[in-house]
């Protein structure tokens, strides 16, 4: 009650008060908030935010979350990009293909030497 009495006595110190919390709830509520997450493709800041993941409607691509602002923009692979990259490997699981790969690739470093 004291303080009250005293911010309605000392009309200076009652403008300085009403001021900063002017300030304070103008910064907090015009302030334009951060966009953590966008497409790393076409750079749109509107993308549709999963748990683990973001999907640009532009590119219509999903991207993993952890993924963006730890890769460089162009190294980041979209789901479906990484499926058919993984997807290539599949055919190694046959033991004659795996030999026959490997065997070409040892052929390449050695022929390098």
């Amino acid at each position: 009650m004291y303080a009250m009495k005293i911010l309605l006595t000392h009309p200076f110190i009652f403008i300085v008060n009403l001021s900063l919390v002017s300030i304070y709830i103008f910064i907090g509520y015009f302030r334009p908030m951060a966009k953590k997450y966008y497409c790393p493709r076409c750079k749109n800041p509107k993308v549709f935010e999963y748990p683990d993941s973001i999907e640009c409607p532009d590119c219509l691509l999903e991207f993993d979350k952890k993924e963006i602002g730890v890769i460089p923009d162009n190294e980041i692979l979209a789901f479906s990009e990484m499926g058919s990259f993984f997807d290539s490997f599949e055919k190694l699981k046959d033991p004659d293909k795996a030999k026959k790969f490997f065997d070409s690739i040892m052929k390449d470093l050695n022929d390098d030497n």
